[in-house]
Protein backbone atom coordinates (compact mmCIF):
# COMPACT_ATOMS: atom_id res chain seq x y z
CA UNK A 1 0.00 0.00 0.00
CA UNK A 2 0.93 3.60 -0.28
CA UNK A 3 0.58 5.39 2.99
CA UNK A 4 -2.45 7.72 2.89
CA UNK A 5 -2.58 11.00 4.73
CA UNK A 6 -5.19 11.71 7.41
CA UNK A 7 -7.42 14.66 6.61
CA UNK A 8 -10.14 15.41 9.12
CA UNK A 9 -12.53 17.11 6.75
CA UNK A 10 -12.34 14.14 4.40
CA UNK A 11 -13.19 11.69 7.16
CA UNK A 12 -16.24 13.79 8.02
CA UNK A 13 -17.21 13.98 4.37
CA UNK A 14 -16.86 10.25 3.79
CA UNK A 15 -18.72 9.46 6.98
CA UNK A 16 -21.67 11.44 5.68
CA UNK A 17 -21.48 9.72 2.30
CA UNK A 18 -21.24 6.24 3.83
CA UNK A 19 -24.07 6.97 6.24
CA UNK A 20 -26.28 7.51 3.23
CA UNK A 21 -24.94 4.60 1.21
CA UNK A 22 -24.12 2.09 3.96
CA UNK A 23 -20.54 1.37 2.88
CA UNK A 24 -18.28 1.58 -0.14
CA UNK A 25 -19.30 -1.97 -1.03
CA UNK A 26 -22.94 -0.92 -0.82
CA UNK A 27 -22.20 1.94 -3.21
CA UNK A 28 -20.77 -0.60 -5.62
CA UNK A 29 -23.57 -3.11 -5.23
CA UNK A 30 -26.27 -0.48 -5.68
CA UNK A 31 -24.62 0.60 -8.94
CA UNK A 32 -24.12 -2.90 -10.31
CA UNK A 33 -25.91 -4.60 -13.12
CA UNK A 34 -27.06 -8.19 -13.16
CA UNK A 35 -23.56 -9.40 -14.02
CA UNK A 36 -21.97 -7.44 -11.16
CA UNK A 37 -20.28 -4.87 -13.39
CA UNK A 38 -20.70 -1.21 -12.44
CA UNK A 39 -23.06 0.76 -14.66
CA UNK A 40 -23.48 4.54 -14.94
CA UNK A 41 -25.58 6.03 -12.17
CA UNK A 42 -26.61 9.44 -10.93
CA UNK A 43 -23.31 9.85 -9.11
CA UNK A 44 -21.36 12.59 -10.94
CA UNK A 45 -18.27 11.72 -12.92
CA UNK A 46 -14.93 12.70 -11.45
CA UNK A 47 -13.93 15.88 -13.23
CA UNK A 48 -10.16 15.88 -12.81
CA UNK A 49 -9.44 15.21 -16.49
CA UNK A 50 -10.39 18.13 -18.69
CA UNK A 51 -12.50 17.30 -21.71
CA UNK A 52 -10.17 17.17 -24.68
CA UNK A 53 -10.55 15.91 -28.21
CA UNK A 54 -9.18 12.47 -28.82
CA UNK A 55 -5.67 12.59 -30.19
CA UNK A 56 -5.04 11.33 -33.69
CA UNK A 57 -3.12 8.03 -33.89
CA UNK A 58 0.58 8.59 -33.36
CA UNK A 59 2.97 8.21 -36.24
CA UNK A 60 4.86 4.92 -36.14
CA UNK A 61 8.18 6.58 -35.32
CA UNK A 62 10.23 4.53 -32.89
CA UNK A 63 11.16 6.39 -29.74
CA UNK A 64 13.88 5.44 -27.30
CA UNK A 65 11.49 4.83 -24.41
CA UNK A 66 7.80 4.26 -23.82
CA UNK A 67 6.81 4.88 -20.20
CA UNK A 68 3.44 3.31 -19.34
CA UNK A 69 1.83 4.16 -16.00
CA UNK A 70 -1.24 2.25 -14.77
CA UNK A 71 -2.83 4.54 -12.17
CA UNK A 72 -5.42 2.76 -10.07
CA UNK A 73 -6.80 5.56 -7.96
CA UNK A 74 -10.15 3.93 -7.27
CA UNK A 75 -9.46 4.12 -3.54
CA UNK A 76 -8.22 6.58 -0.92
CA UNK A 77 -5.24 7.51 -3.11
CA UNK A 78 -7.59 8.96 -5.69
CA UNK A 79 -9.77 10.65 -3.08
CA UNK A 80 -6.70 12.27 -1.51
CA UNK A 81 -5.64 13.63 -4.93
CA UNK A 82 -2.36 11.69 -5.17
CA UNK A 83 -3.28 10.33 -8.61
CA UNK A 84 -3.98 13.78 -10.02
CA UNK A 85 -0.83 15.18 -8.45
CA UNK A 86 1.32 12.52 -10.09
CA UNK A 87 -0.23 13.09 -13.52
CA UNK A 88 0.45 16.80 -13.08
CA UNK A 89 4.07 16.00 -12.22
CA UNK A 90 4.32 14.08 -15.50
CA UNK A 91 2.84 17.06 -17.34
CA UNK A 92 5.69 19.24 -16.07
CA UNK A 93 7.87 17.31 -18.55
CA UNK A 94 5.45 15.63 -20.95
CA UNK A 95 6.21 13.34 -23.86
CA UNK A 96 9.00 14.12 -26.30
CA UNK A 97 10.24 12.78 -29.61
CA UNK A 98 12.46 10.42 -27.60
CA UNK A 99 10.19 9.45 -24.70
CA UNK A 100 6.43 8.82 -24.86
CA UNK A 101 4.50 8.83 -21.59
CA UNK A 102 1.07 7.18 -21.53
CA UNK A 103 -1.19 6.80 -18.48
CA UNK A 104 -4.22 4.61 -17.80
CA UNK A 105 -6.22 6.59 -15.29
CA UNK A 106 -9.25 5.94 -13.13
CA UNK A 107 -10.02 7.42 -9.72
CA UNK A 108 -12.50 8.02 -6.98
CA UNK A 109 -12.75 11.67 -6.04
CA UNK A 110 -14.87 13.84 -3.76
CA UNK A 111 -17.28 16.63 -4.58
CA UNK A 112 -16.99 18.66 -1.37
CA UNK A 113 -20.02 20.80 -2.17
CA UNK A 114 -22.27 17.80 -2.80
CA UNK A 115 -20.63 15.79 0.02
CA UNK A 116 -20.45 12.79 -2.31
CA UNK A 117 -17.98 10.45 -3.91
CA UNK A 118 -17.51 10.83 -7.66
CA UNK A 119 -16.93 7.90 -10.00
CA UNK A 120 -15.54 7.87 -13.52
CA UNK A 121 -17.73 5.92 -15.87
CA UNK A 122 -14.72 4.62 -17.76
CA UNK A 123 -10.96 4.44 -17.55
CA UNK A 124 -9.16 7.05 -19.61
CA UNK A 125 -5.90 6.68 -21.50
CA UNK A 126 -3.87 9.89 -21.52
CA UNK A 127 -0.94 10.75 -23.78
CA UNK A 128 0.96 13.02 -21.43
CA UNK A 129 1.77 16.45 -22.84
CA UNK A 130 3.79 19.21 -21.25
CA UNK A 131 1.86 22.05 -19.66
CA UNK A 132 1.99 24.42 -16.71
CA UNK A 133 -1.69 24.11 -15.85
CA UNK A 134 -2.72 22.79 -12.41
CA UNK A 135 -5.53 20.88 -14.14
CA UNK A 136 -4.85 17.72 -16.15
CA UNK A 137 -4.93 18.80 -19.78
CA UNK A 138 -3.26 15.92 -21.63
CA UNK A 139 -5.44 14.55 -24.42
CA UNK A 140 -7.59 11.50 -23.82
CA UNK A 141 -6.63 9.06 -26.57
CA UNK A 142 -9.05 6.36 -25.50
CA UNK A 143 -11.97 5.86 -23.14
CA UNK A 144 -12.25 2.22 -22.25
CA UNK A 145 -15.31 0.37 -20.95
CA UNK A 146 -12.81 -1.25 -18.59
CA UNK A 147 -13.48 0.16 -15.14
CA UNK A 148 -11.90 -2.43 -12.91
CA UNK A 149 -8.41 -1.23 -12.01
CA UNK A 150 -7.91 -4.42 -10.02
CA UNK A 151 -8.07 -6.50 -13.20
CA UNK A 152 -4.90 -7.98 -14.65
CA UNK A 153 -6.64 -8.21 -18.03
CA UNK A 154 -7.27 -4.44 -17.99
CA UNK A 155 -3.58 -3.85 -17.22
CA UNK A 156 -2.52 -6.15 -20.06
CA UNK A 157 -4.89 -4.56 -22.60
CA UNK A 158 -3.69 -1.05 -21.71
CA UNK A 159 -0.03 -1.97 -22.15
CA UNK A 160 -0.52 -4.01 -25.35
CA UNK A 161 -2.54 -1.28 -27.08
CA UNK A 162 -0.02 1.42 -26.38
CA UNK A 163 3.07 -0.63 -27.16
CA UNK A 164 1.58 -0.88 -30.65
CA UNK A 165 0.47 2.76 -30.72
CA UNK A 166 3.82 4.21 -29.60
CA UNK A 167 6.65 2.03 -30.91
CA UNK A 168 9.78 2.31 -28.78
CA UNK A 169 13.07 0.52 -28.41
CA UNK A 170 12.55 0.12 -24.66
CA UNK A 171 9.47 -0.01 -22.45
CA UNK A 172 8.97 0.69 -18.74
CA UNK A 173 5.67 -0.18 -17.09
CA UNK A 174 4.80 1.41 -13.73
CA UNK A 175 1.97 -0.09 -11.67
CA UNK A 176 0.69 2.65 -9.32
CA UNK A 177 -1.48 1.82 -6.34
CA UNK A 178 -1.48 0.08 -2.98
CA UNK A 179 0.78 -2.94 -2.74
CA UNK A 180 1.06 -5.78 -0.24
CA UNK A 181 4.01 -7.89 -1.38
CA UNK A 182 3.15 -11.50 -2.17
CA UNK A 183 -0.51 -10.72 -1.48
CA UNK A 184 -0.82 -8.55 -4.59
CA UNK A 185 -1.19 -5.02 -5.92
CA UNK A 186 -3.65 -2.53 -7.47
CA UNK A 187 -6.67 -2.46 -5.17
CA UNK A 188 -9.93 -1.24 -6.69
CA UNK A 189 -12.21 -0.32 -3.80
CA UNK A 190 -15.34 -0.29 -5.97
CA UNK A 191 -15.02 -3.77 -7.46
CA UNK A 192 -13.16 -5.12 -4.44
CA UNK A 193 -10.56 -6.68 -6.72
CA UNK A 194 -6.79 -6.50 -6.81
CA UNK A 195 -4.13 -8.10 -9.00
CA UNK A 196 -2.49 -11.12 -7.39
CA UNK A 197 1.21 -11.72 -7.96
CA UNK A 198 0.43 -14.70 -10.17
CA UNK A 199 -2.04 -12.65 -12.21
CA UNK A 200 0.49 -9.85 -12.52
CA UNK A 201 2.74 -12.48 -14.08
CA UNK A 202 -0.06 -13.42 -16.50
CA UNK A 203 -0.51 -9.78 -17.49
CA UNK A 204 3.22 -9.36 -18.09
CA UNK A 205 3.26 -12.53 -20.17
CA UNK A 206 0.68 -11.05 -22.53
CA UNK A 207 2.54 -7.74 -22.62
CA UNK A 208 5.78 -9.58 -23.42
CA UNK A 209 4.07 -11.28 -26.37
CA UNK A 210 2.85 -7.93 -27.72
CA UNK A 211 6.27 -6.35 -27.32
CA UNK A 212 8.11 -9.31 -28.79
CA UNK A 213 10.29 -9.66 -25.70
CA UNK A 214 10.56 -8.84 -22.04
CA UNK A 215 9.66 -5.46 -20.66
CA UNK A 216 12.84 -3.57 -20.05
CA UNK A 217 11.68 -2.30 -16.65
CA UNK A 218 8.76 -3.09 -14.39
CA UNK A 219 8.40 -0.58 -11.55
CA UNK A 220 5.87 -0.73 -8.74
CA UNK A 221 4.90 2.63 -7.27
CA UNK A 222 3.29 0.73 -4.42
CA UNK A 223 4.31 -0.47 -0.97
CA UNK A 224 6.16 -3.62 0.02
CA UNK A 225 6.57 -5.13 -3.47
CA UNK A 226 10.35 -5.70 -3.63
CA UNK A 227 10.21 -9.23 -2.25
CA UNK A 228 12.01 -12.34 -3.47
CA UNK A 229 8.74 -14.19 -4.09
CA UNK A 230 7.34 -11.33 -6.17
CA UNK A 231 10.47 -10.74 -8.25
CA UNK A 232 10.88 -14.43 -9.00
CA UNK A 233 7.29 -14.74 -10.23
CA UNK A 234 7.92 -11.94 -12.75
CA UNK A 235 11.49 -12.79 -13.77
CA UNK A 236 10.62 -14.12 -17.23
CA UNK A 237 8.74 -10.99 -18.23
CA UNK A 238 10.96 -8.02 -17.32
CA UNK A 239 14.73 -7.46 -17.37
CA UNK A 240 14.79 -5.09 -14.40
CA UNK A 241 12.36 -4.80 -11.49
CA UNK A 242 12.17 -1.64 -9.38
CA UNK A 243 10.30 -1.62 -6.09
CA UNK A 244 10.28 -0.83 -2.40
CA UNK A 245 10.78 -3.15 0.55
CA UNK A 246 8.96 -0.60 2.71
CA UNK A 247 5.83 1.48 2.34
CA UNK A 248 5.77 4.22 -0.27
CA UNK A 249 4.37 7.55 0.92
CA UNK A 250 1.20 8.82 -0.73
CA UNK A 251 2.99 11.22 -3.13
CA UNK A 252 4.88 8.24 -4.57
CA UNK A 253 7.53 8.52 -7.26
CA UNK A 254 8.72 12.02 -8.25
CA UNK A 255 7.64 11.72 -11.89
CA UNK A 256 8.89 15.13 -13.00
CA UNK A 257 12.39 14.33 -11.72
CA UNK A 258 12.31 10.84 -13.23
CA UNK A 259 11.19 12.01 -16.66
CA UNK A 260 13.74 14.81 -16.68
CA UNK A 261 16.48 12.26 -16.02
CA UNK A 262 15.22 9.97 -18.78
CA UNK A 263 15.05 12.79 -21.31
CA UNK A 264 18.59 13.86 -20.39
CA UNK A 265 19.85 10.41 -21.38
CA UNK A 266 17.19 8.63 -23.47
CA UNK A 267 19.74 6.11 -24.73
CA UNK A 268 20.06 4.57 -21.25
CA UNK A 269 19.48 0.82 -21.04
CA UNK A 270 17.21 -1.04 -18.60
CA UNK A 271 19.83 -1.08 -15.86
CA UNK A 272 20.42 2.65 -16.35
CA UNK A 273 16.69 3.27 -16.08
CA UNK A 274 16.57 1.26 -12.86
CA UNK A 275 19.36 3.38 -11.41
CA UNK A 276 17.69 6.60 -12.59
CA UNK A 277 14.39 5.75 -10.88
CA UNK A 278 16.13 4.78 -7.63
CA UNK A 279 18.23 7.96 -7.67
CA UNK A 280 15.24 10.21 -8.40
CA UNK A 281 13.27 8.61 -5.58
CA UNK A 282 16.13 8.93 -3.11
CA UNK A 283 16.54 12.61 -3.96
CA UNK A 284 13.11 13.23 -2.44
CA UNK A 285 13.04 10.71 0.41
CA UNK A 286 16.70 10.53 1.51
CA UNK A 287 15.99 11.53 5.11
CA UNK A 288 12.89 9.38 5.53
CA UNK A 289 12.08 5.72 6.18
CA UNK A 290 11.84 5.06 2.45
CA UNK A 291 13.55 2.33 0.44
CA UNK A 292 13.81 1.67 -3.29
CA UNK A 293 15.90 -0.80 -5.26
CA UNK A 294 16.36 -2.17 -8.76
CA UNK A 295 17.34 -5.77 -9.48
CA UNK A 296 18.37 -7.86 -12.48
CA UNK A 297 15.99 -10.73 -13.11
CA UNK A 298 18.60 -12.77 -15.02
CA UNK A 299 20.49 -13.13 -11.72
CA UNK A 300 17.56 -14.66 -9.85
CA UNK A 301 18.48 -18.25 -10.75
CA UNK A 302 21.92 -17.73 -9.21
CA UNK A 303 20.26 -16.13 -6.20
CA UNK A 304 18.07 -19.19 -5.67
CA UNK A 305 21.06 -21.55 -5.83
CA UNK A 306 22.86 -19.59 -3.13
CA UNK A 307 19.72 -19.21 -1.04
CA UNK A 308 19.18 -22.98 -1.20
CA UNK A 309 22.78 -23.58 -0.13
CA UNK A 310 22.29 -21.33 2.90
CA UNK A 311 18.96 -22.81 3.99
CA UNK A 312 20.33 -26.34 3.50
CA UNK A 313 23.24 -25.56 5.79
CA UNK A 314 20.88 -24.18 8.42
CA UNK A 315 18.46 -27.11 8.24
CA UNK A 316 21.38 -29.58 8.47
CA UNK A 317 22.54 -28.05 11.77
CA UNK A 318 20.05 -28.26 14.68
CA UNK A 319 21.76 -25.40 16.52
CA UNK A 320 21.57 -23.18 13.44
CA UNK A 321 17.91 -24.10 12.92
CA UNK A 322 17.13 -23.20 16.52
CA UNK A 323 18.87 -19.85 16.08
CA UNK A 324 17.08 -19.02 12.82
CA UNK A 325 13.69 -19.84 14.38
CA UNK A 326 14.26 -18.10 17.70
CA UNK A 327 12.21 -15.14 18.89
CA UNK A 328 15.38 -13.14 19.38
CA UNK A 329 16.53 -13.57 15.78
CA UNK A 330 13.14 -13.09 14.14
CA UNK A 331 12.22 -10.11 16.31
CA UNK A 332 15.73 -8.70 15.91
CA UNK A 333 15.69 -8.74 12.09
CA UNK A 334 14.83 -5.53 10.26
CA UNK A 335 11.16 -5.68 9.29
CA UNK A 336 8.87 -3.43 7.33
CA UNK A 337 5.26 -2.26 7.73
CA UNK A 338 4.23 -5.91 7.47
CA UNK A 339 6.18 -7.67 10.24
CA UNK A 340 6.63 -10.91 8.25
CA UNK A 341 8.45 -9.02 5.48
CA UNK A 342 12.13 -8.96 6.48
CA UNK A 343 15.24 -7.59 4.85
CA UNK A 344 16.97 -10.77 3.70
CA UNK A 345 20.55 -9.58 4.14
CA UNK A 346 19.75 -8.38 7.64
CA UNK A 347 18.24 -11.79 8.47
CA UNK A 348 21.43 -13.47 7.25
CA UNK A 349 23.48 -11.17 9.49
CA UNK A 350 21.33 -11.69 12.59
CA UNK A 351 21.33 -15.48 12.14
CA UNK A 352 25.11 -15.53 11.58
CA UNK A 353 25.70 -13.45 14.71
CA UNK A 354 24.05 -16.27 16.69
CA UNK A 355 26.33 -19.01 15.28
CA UNK A 356 29.96 -20.03 15.74
CA UNK A 357 32.28 -18.41 13.20
CA UNK A 358 33.15 -21.81 11.69
CA UNK A 359 29.52 -22.79 11.05
CA UNK A 360 28.91 -23.74 7.39
CA UNK A 361 25.81 -21.52 7.49
CA UNK A 362 27.97 -18.47 8.25
CA UNK A 363 30.06 -19.05 5.11
CA UNK A 364 27.11 -19.80 2.82
CA UNK A 365 25.22 -16.82 4.29
CA UNK A 366 28.14 -14.52 3.51
CA UNK A 367 28.26 -15.85 -0.06
CA UNK A 368 24.53 -15.28 -0.49
CA UNK A 369 24.76 -11.74 0.85
CA UNK A 370 27.68 -10.89 -1.48
CA UNK A 371 25.72 -12.17 -4.46
CA UNK A 372 22.64 -10.12 -3.54
CA UNK A 373 24.62 -6.91 -3.11
CA UNK A 374 27.10 -7.30 -5.99
CA UNK A 375 25.21 -9.25 -8.67
CA UNK A 376 21.45 -9.21 -8.11
CA UNK A 377 20.88 -5.62 -6.97
CA UNK A 378 21.66 -2.88 -9.49
CA UNK A 379 20.94 0.00 -7.13
CA UNK A 380 19.47 0.31 -3.65
CA UNK A 381 18.83 3.44 -1.62
CA UNK A 382 17.27 3.91 1.79
CA UNK A 383 16.57 6.94 3.92
CA UNK A 384 18.61 7.85 6.95
CA UNK A 385 15.70 7.75 9.40
CA UNK A 386 15.44 5.11 12.09
CA UNK A 387 12.79 2.43 12.31
CA UNK A 388 9.60 3.92 13.70
CA UNK A 389 9.09 1.21 16.32
CA UNK A 390 12.57 -0.07 17.11
CA UNK A 391 14.45 3.22 17.23
CA UNK A 392 18.18 3.43 17.97
CA UNK A 393 20.36 1.11 15.93
CA UNK A 394 17.68 0.33 13.35
CA UNK A 395 18.65 2.77 10.63
CA UNK A 396 17.15 2.18 7.19
CA UNK A 397 20.27 3.16 5.27
CA UNK A 398 22.43 0.76 7.32
CA UNK A 399 20.21 -2.28 7.81
CA UNK A 400 18.21 -2.55 4.57
CA UNK A 401 19.77 -3.84 1.36
CA UNK A 402 17.10 -3.90 -1.35
CA UNK A 403 15.40 -7.30 -1.11
CA UNK A 404 12.81 -8.51 1.39
CA UNK A 405 11.68 -12.05 2.05
CA UNK A 406 8.74 -13.66 3.84
CA UNK A 407 9.57 -14.92 7.34
CA UNK A 408 6.38 -15.79 9.28
CA UNK A 409 6.31 -15.42 13.04
CA UNK A 410 3.22 -17.25 14.32
CA UNK A 411 1.26 -18.36 11.25
CA UNK A 412 2.65 -19.57 7.93
CA UNK A 413 0.31 -18.67 5.05
CA UNK A 414 1.31 -21.71 3.04
CA UNK A 415 -1.70 -21.60 0.71
CA UNK A 416 -0.66 -18.22 -0.70
CA UNK A 417 3.09 -18.60 -0.52
CA UNK A 418 3.34 -22.10 -1.95
CA UNK A 419 1.27 -21.11 -4.99
CA UNK A 420 4.22 -19.00 -6.17
CA UNK A 421 6.95 -20.13 -8.55
CA UNK A 422 9.52 -19.16 -5.92
CA UNK A 423 8.22 -21.87 -3.58
CA UNK A 424 8.27 -24.44 -6.40
CA UNK A 425 11.80 -23.61 -7.57
CA UNK A 426 13.55 -22.89 -4.26
CA UNK A 427 13.80 -24.53 -0.86
CA UNK A 428 12.47 -21.48 0.96
CA UNK A 429 9.11 -23.17 1.58
CA UNK A 430 10.93 -26.22 3.01
CA UNK A 431 12.90 -23.88 5.24
CA UNK A 432 9.74 -22.10 6.41
CA UNK A 433 8.06 -25.39 7.32
CA UNK A 434 11.18 -26.41 9.26
CA UNK A 435 11.24 -23.00 10.92
CA UNK A 436 7.61 -23.25 12.01
CA UNK A 437 8.14 -26.81 13.27
CA UNK A 438 11.08 -25.60 15.34
CA UNK A 439 9.04 -22.73 16.76
CA UNK A 440 6.29 -25.16 17.84
CA UNK A 441 8.66 -27.32 19.91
Amino acid sequence: MKRPLTISFLITLLAASFAAAGSLNDLYRSAAGANGAPVPSAVPVAGAVAAAPAEAPAAAEEREWLVLVFISGVNDLGILNFANDDVNEMEQVGSTDKVAVVVEYNILSVDAAARALQFQRSAKTLHIQRDADPAITSPVIEESPDRDMGSWKHLARFARRNILRYPAKKVMLVVWNHGSGTLGIANDDVTGNKISVRDLGRALGQIKAAKGGKLDVLATDACLMQMAGVAYELKDHADVIVGSEEIIAGPGYPYHTMLTAINADPGMDAAGMGRAVVTAYDSVYSSSRATLSALRTDRLAGFVRRLDAWTSDIMADPAAMRAAASDGVINGTFYFRVFESKDLCDYIDVVSDSLPADSPAVASGAALKRYIKNDLIIAAKAGTAEHKTEGAGWSYDVRTHGLAIYVPFRIYDSATYESLAFAADSRWDDFLRALMAERLK
